[in-house]
């Protein structure tokens, strides 16, 4: 017999070797060869290969050959099988049997569709005429019933299925047109696209996607997809184009569009790709650009369409492809996928976003163990190795994926070599994928990106930007355009960062300037490479800006003038290094000059900076008098000169640095005096004092009408706070808290935009101007001032004061006043008696917990920025919670049934002092403390449904001598934005747990541990889930044991001995800085 296929080849092969001979075709022909041969069916099928439709038509067969079971498999790979009804069809066993086959193949999904040609479909469903005279002759050969049967069945329901029926009311050539034009339009269009090998965290993320895309909608949608480079777009793309094509009356996914653009004729191949895709003709050629647009309009319009244009960085490539959305018929979706968020802005059109972000550590570990593993475990002996990959590729499914294939079936050895290498020199295939968005900056932008790279990642934006301002870049464009193209983000603390692989692909760029030759390179920042060209003076004016950090103190023999050949330095970051001579130079073109424990008084003489930007110094010897008399710099804007014990006084800045925003002098504890001057310095945004305990002499007055922050606390010695002769709007925090100031001046009134004002002492309290009460502002620890009372050493809250303070902080989160839980029972006279665990691990020194505070909150102004600023807390001495909590618990945990959305919560902890000389204190009589300090941190954190969600927030309570209730509310916006993916269906279960992290006792005493826990929320409980036993009316006990136990032993006092609570307008989550 001869083959014939759609490619046009002839293979002189039998039916026995099929199987190992052919491949999956779109279309089976099922036909009676003397009935069609030589006409219809010739016709059809060269029509079907004119379109590209790979069709197999089984020709020639010997009359009585039985069927093989290689022709029964090419049946099943097909995609399309067309049975054609002619005048002598039943009389071949061979189309019967084929039929038989076709017919079961639908069932498993397989299109089928019949042509009765020049029949009757009633002949063939009734088995009438010659169909009914072509089964009775089979039934006198044939005694197999059960195979007659099944023809007669096949028959029958062949001919129900919707077809096309030729009358002869119009040409063979149109009919065969109809035909081909549908089967064209059919599940031919259909094929599913490849993903990837191991597709490992995709299904979440196409779930979303889809769940964006609202296929039910009629409306036109088009959905943005953006992430950096190597993060999965065009593989989660492919995922959801498999998901959904089939929705839809035509699908097109057109790939590498940035790539397929950039040759001379790109954008023409790609329409012509959607042109031919569209009308099934791969050969069609249409010369003119209008007439190829008019077209994909036109196609456009009239169908229901999927179309995924991947990997976009020009907003012209979609305006030529698809100009808009009016181009689009009803229901269609269209994605676009891009490094570019911008560009999605730009076009417009994009009705939603959709950012990819890097794979979870368990998604990436598994990723990573089926390249390198060919199973999702590691293995064992690979543990260590395994979790230095899983660090260094950040989630990141490109760089698993190739790192995993290069160290398959590798040694232990040559996978510590491997990994030791892509620590200085990343891989070639990831670098070249991650550098095109590099490559698609202009020379400003480039050079923002390397600098940032090399070394400004992990700074504050605004410090940046006015370092990089003073270079000539234009940095507020220019960073913004490094966030549109995935290459940096900013964080809510206003910081700046980017993934690792795209800050070691930024340093490879440089490293390729001179591979050999580190001073011939722009930037230096590989201490190695930095020593090498200080200790044999081998500096260049190439070098732009040199990071030299080590990671402990070493002292190095240095040239007195080993900069000198770095005439274009800008950057100078230096840490752990105490140089042994003396530094008779540094570049006058220095931006910024950061350098960690300086080892020098003052800078060198012919030092003569005109656009110096930074000048930080901290844990340095410099004397500031010498410093101000040599430099006269108005472009110095930042200072740092922390933890300088040589400080003895702060002279004239207003002359010598008058436009200086940041001055940092915290822990100058051998700082005195302050210069008259510094107070006229109207440029001065954050100023912080903290822990200078022999400061005293602050300016007579401050008039700074751009401060933001002033920080004085831990300034044992400052009794007089300046006085405000004019309005100052912009002082948002103000910390005097452990000052000796005891009264503060009647210009107070005029900081009218003050926010926090931090204050109080072991041993003063402060009394407070009547300006005091035209602000809306909180007092740290969250209770806002009283009216017409001032804060003493005594501030007990009796139970009509919390009932207040409670009812408010309820108002200010949206929350109803009365809420009742049916799952609560109801026990007033309840008297428990609670075990209270101390958790001896958690214990931490001092120093730690202040590091844990700095790292979490790092600065005031970061804080001011965040949305921490916007959640709800408040603390105040008792340990008793309020019966206005509708849900309680004696334990650090605490659940409760809500609906399909997360509602709002608002949360209390009760926090209780024991002895550390008991691990357990089986009573409540600890209360109050004389002679310890107790600070803390704790953990709460969300369980939805069994899966522990994100961290709900970590208060920092410290310097705490009693018991305390703590509470919490958050926006519901965040709420939502934390937690709301977690919900499934009408009912979800919510447990809040609290665990104590981290805690300190000054001497040793006590130590914190929780008593008990609140919840204030609307939810579906019911009785018979309930296992919690408390208290649950709506309003204070008013009983004595509600009495709060007050925050300091009582004393003699004007003032009287209740604190009156005035409204929460301002009311937000102290931050102790």
């Amino acid at each position: 017999m001869a083959l014939v296929t759609s490619k046009g080849g002839l293979s002189s092969t039998s039916s026995s070797s099929f199987t190992n001979q052919l491949k999956n075709f779109d279309v089976f022909l099922n036909f009676r060869g003397e009935d069609t041969r030589l006409g219809f069916i010739g016709h059809l099928y060269n029509a079907l290969c004119q379109r590209g439709i790979n069709t197999f038509i089984d020709d020639n067969l010997q009359r009585g050959e039985e069927i093989s079971a290689g022709l029964l498999k090419i049946i099943e790979s097909s995609k399309i099988s067309i049975i054609v009804f002619s005048e002598n069809y039943a009389s071949s066993t061979w189309c019967l049997d084929e039929l038989v086959k076709i017919v079961e193949c639908k069932k498993n999904d397989q299109l089928v569709r019949p042509i009765f040609y020049n029949i009757d479909p009633s002949e063939v469903s009734k088995q009438k005429g010659k169909f009914g005279e072509a089964l009775s002759k089979h039934e006198e050969k044939i005694k197999d019933n059960k195979k007659l049967h099944s023809w007669r069945e096949a028959l029958h329901e062949a001919a129900n299925i919707s077809g096309w029926h030729y009358k002869q009311d119009c040409t063979e050539f149109e009919f065969i047109q109809e035909i081909v034009e549908e089967i064209s339009n059919s599940k031919l269009n259909r094929t599913p696209l490849f993903v990837a090998k191991y597709p490992v965290g995709i299904n979440s993320r196409v779930e979303a996607i889809i769940l964006q895309l609202d296929i039910g909608s009629n409306d036109v949608h088009m959905l943005g997809m953006y992430g950096l480079g190597g993060v999965g777009k065009t593989t989660i793309a492919k995922a959801v184009y498999n998901n959904i094509f089939s929705y839809f009356e035509r699908s097109f996914f057109l790939e590498n569009v940035r790539e397929k653009s950039g040759t001379f004729d790109g954008i023409i191949q790609l329409q012509e790709i959607l042109l031919c895709e569209a009308l099934g003709n791969r050969q069609l050629k249409v010369c003119s650009e209008s007439k190829r647009t008019i077209a994909i309009e036109n196609i456009l319009r009239n169908k229901r369409i999927l179309l995924i244009i991947d990997d976009v960085d020009k907003s012209d490539q979609i305006e030529i492809l698809i100009g808009g959305c009016d181009w689009f018929a009803s229901g269609s979706r269209i994605i676009i996928t891009t490094r570019d968020k911008h560009l999605l802005h730009t076009f417009r059109i994009c009705h939603s976003t959709y950012m990819v972000n890097e794979l979870g550590d368990h998604e990436a570990l598994e990723l990573f163990s089926m390249h390198a593993f060919q199973k999702n475990k590691l293995e064992e002996d690979y543990l260590e190795l395994t979790n230095q990959v899983i660090c260094y590729a950040k989630g990141i499914p490109l760089a698993l994926s190739i790192i995993g294939a290069n160290l398959h079936g590798r040694s232990e050895m040559e996978w510590k070599s491997a990994l030791d290498k892509y620590e200085r020199i990343p891989d070639k295939d990831i670098q070249k994928v991650l550098q095109v968005s590099y490559q698609g900056l202009d020379d400003t932008e480039q050079n923002i990106f390397l600098d940032l790279a090399c070394f400004f990642k992990g700074h504050f934006k605004d410090y940046v930007v006015d370092i990089l301002n003073s270079c000539n870049l234009y940095p507020v464009i220019g960073i913004q355009k490094l966030i549109d193209k995935c290459l940096i983000n900013v964080d809510q603390f206003n910081k700046i960062w980017m993934h690792d692989l795209l800050q070691q692909m930024g340093r490879e760029i440089v490293r390729q300037e001179s591979p050999q030759k580190p001073e011939l390179r722009s930037r230096l920042w590989y201490y190695e490479d930095a020593f090498e060209v200080l200790m044999e003076n081998k500096g260049s004016d190439n070098i732009r800006g040199m990071l030299i950090v080590l990671p402990e103190p070493t002292k190095l023999q240095l040239d007195a003038n080993c900069f000198e050949k770095m005439k274009n330095l800008k950057f100078l970051m230096v840490g752990n290094v105490d140089i042994c001579r003396g530094l008779e130079y540094l570049p006058n073109e220095l931006r910024v000059l950061d350098w960690l424990g300086f080892p020098l008084s003052s800078l060198p003489s012919n030092f003569r900076p005109q656009n110096l930007v930074a000048l930080n110094l901290p844990q340095s010897r410099i004397i500031l008098d010498k410093v101000c008399k040599r430099i006269q710099c108005r472009s110095l804007t930042h200072m740092n000169f922390r933890n300088c014990q040589y400080i003895r006084k702060l002279p004239d800045l207003l002359s010598a640095t008058p436009n200086v925003k940041n001055l940092d002098l915290r822990d100058c504890r051998k700082l005195v005096k302050i210069h008259d001057s510094i107070g006229y310095l109207d440029k001065l945004e954050s100023w912080d004092l903290q822990g200078c305990f022999e400061l005293h002499i602050l300016p007579s007055c401050i008039v700074m009408k751009s401060l933001k922050t002033l920080n004085l606390l831990g300034c044992e010695r400052v009794r007089r706070f300046p006085d405000i002769p004019q309005g100052m709007e912009n002082l948002k925090y103000l910390n005097l808290a452990h000052t000796a100031i005891t009264e503060l001046p009647p210009s107070i009134g005029n900081l009218a935009g003050l926010e926090m004002l931090g204050m109080g002492s072991p041993f003063y309290w402060c009394q407070l101007p009547i300006s005091i009460y035209e602000l809306q502002l909180l007092l740290y620890g969250n209770v806002q001032f009283p009216k017409s009372v001032g804060i003493g050493r005594q501030a007990p809250l009796n139970s009509e004061s919390l009932r207040k303070l409670i009812l408010q902080f309820g108002r200010k989160l949206g929350l109803p006043q009365d809420m009742k839980c049916s799952g609560v029972k109801i026990d007033l006279h309840s008297h428990h008696k609670f075990s209270h665990q101390i958790d001896f691990s958690s214990r931490v020194s001092i120093s730690k917990l202040r590091v844990l505070l700095t790292e979490s909150f790092p600065t005031v102004s970061a804080y001011l920025v965040s949305d921490l600023a916007e959640i709800h807390g408040l603390s105040v001495p008792g340990k008793k919670i309020p019966k206005w909590f509708n849900h309680q618990s004696t334990e650090s945990t605490i659940s409760f049934w809500v609906g399909p959305k997360f509602p709002i919560v608002a949360l209390c902890v009760a926090f209780h002092l024991v002895p550390l000389k008991d691990s357990y204190a089986d009573n409540d009589s600890y209360g109050f403390v004389h002679d310890d300090i107790i600070s803390w941190v704790c953990d709460l954190r969300i369980f939805i449904n069994g899966h522990k969600g994100p961290l709900l927030e970590r208060p920092f309570i410290r310097f705490l001598k009693c018991d305390h209730i703590f509470f919490l509310g958050m926006p519901h916006s965040q709420l939502q934005r934390k937690f709301g993916d977690l919900m499934q269906g009408d009912r979800n279960h919510v447990g809040i747990s609290c665990k104590i992290s981290h805690w300190t006792s000054e001497f040793g005493k006590f130590a914190p541990t929780i008593a008990r826990m609140g919840v204030h929320v609307a939810c579906i409980c019911s009785p018979q889930n309930s296992v919690i036993i408390q208290d649950n009316s709506q309003n204070v006990d008013d009983s004595e044991d509600t009495m709060l136990t007050p925050l300091l032993p009582p004393c003699s006092t004007s003032i009287g001995s209740h604190t009156n609570i005035g409204c929460l307008n301002g009311l937000r989550c102290w931050r102790p800085w």
